[in-house]
C-alpha cells in the first residue's frame, strides 16, 4: 500500500504541473491575440474579418479597434495603413517572451515530474512482483520444516532394514513380517515424500556438487576419477529442486 499511495501522489503532482502549463500556454495564447490588435488595420482586418460567417469575432474586432459601433466600409478604407505603436508592441513582446521562459522552465518541470512519476511506476511494479514471488515461495516451500522434521524418521527406517539380514529373515518368520512391515511403512512414508516434491539424493558416483552434497572425507582411489563420491555416509534431500539437506559423502582425492 506504500507503494500505491506513493504512485498517486506522484500523479497528483504531475497533474498539477500539467494543468499549469496548460494555463500558461492559454496565456500566451491571449496574448498573441492581444497583440494582433496592435498590428496595422490592414493585416488585422484581413485576418479577423475574411470569415464573413463569424459575426461575434468580427463585432468584437471593431469594437475594439474603434470604440463603439462599427464603421462604414470607407471609414475603414480610409484609416488602412495605421502605424503600430511601438510601446505597445514592445511591452507585448516583453510578455510574450516571459511567457515562453515560464512555459519552457514548465516545461523542464513536467519533464522532470514524468520521469519521477515513471520511475514511481516500475518500483511499484517491481515491489508487486518481488510480493507475487515471496507469495508463490512461502506456499511451495511452507512444508519445509515439517520435512525435514521427517527425515530422521526416513533415517531409522532405512537404517532398520539394512541391519535385518537375509538368512535371519528366512529363519524366523516373525522377524520377517516385522521386516516386511517396516518396508512397506519406508516405502509408503517416500511416497508421501514424492507427491510433495521431496526427492532423496543417491549421488553415489556422481562429480561432487558442494550445492546438494557435503563432504567428510577424501579417500585416494586410483581407479575411480578424481572429485567424484564413492560413499554415501548420510542421504540428502531437495524440495522443489532447494537443498534441504545436503547428502554426506565421501570424495575420491586427486593423486
Amino acid at each position: 500500500s506504500r507503494g500505491i499511495n506513493a504512485e498517486y501522489g506522484e500523479f497528483q503532482t504531475f497533474q498539477h504541473y500539467f494543468k499549469r502549463i496548460n494555463l500558461s500556454m492559454h496565456s500566451l495564447q491571449r496574448v498573441l491575440l492581444r497583440s494582433s490588435l496592435v498590428l496595422p488595420r490592414r493585416v488585422a482586418g484581413r485576418a479577423l474579418l475574411s470569415s464573413e460567417a463569424d459575426v461575434g469575432l468580427r463585432g468584437k474586432f471593431q469594437k475594439l479597434m474603434h470604440g463603439t459601433s462599427p464603421p462604414d466600409h470607407s471609414s475603414q478604407e480610409a484609416e488602412e495603413g495605421g502605424a503600430v505603436d511601438p510601446a505597445v508592441l514592445k511591452e507585448r513582446e516583453a510578455e510574450i517572451a516571459a511567457l515562453k521562459e515560464s512555459l519552457a522552465e514548465e516545461s523542464k518541470l513536467l519533464g522532470e515530474m514524468k520521469d519521477r512519476y515513471l520511475r514511481a511506476l516500475a518500483d511499484g511494479e517491481n515491489v508487486r512482483n518481488r510480493a507475487k514471488k515471496e507469495l508463490e515461495d512461502s506456499k511451495i516451500f511452507s512444508i519445509q520444516s515439517f520435512a525435514k522434521d521427517l527425515l530422521p524418521v526416513s533415517d531409522v527406517l532405512e537404517k532398520a532394514l539394512e541391519s535385518v539380514k537375509e538368512e535371519d529373515r528366512q529363519a524366523s518368520a516373525t522377524l520377517s513380517n516385522l521386516h516386511e512391515g517396516v518396508s512397506l511403512t519406508y516405502s509408503q512414508l517416500h511416497q508421501v515424500f514424492k507427491r510433495h516434491n521431496l526427492i532423496k539424493i543417491e549421488p553415489l558416483g556422481e562429480e561432487f556438487d558442494p550445492m546438494y552434497h557435503e563432504a567428510m572425507f577424501q579417500v585416494p582411489d586410483p581407479e575411480k576419477t578424481p572429485g567424484t563420491v564413492c560413499t554415501v555416509v548420510q542421504s540428502g534431500y531437495i524440495l522443489q529442486s532447494r537443498s534441504i539437506r545436503p547428502a554426506k559423502v565421501g570424495v575420491v582425492k586427486e593423486t
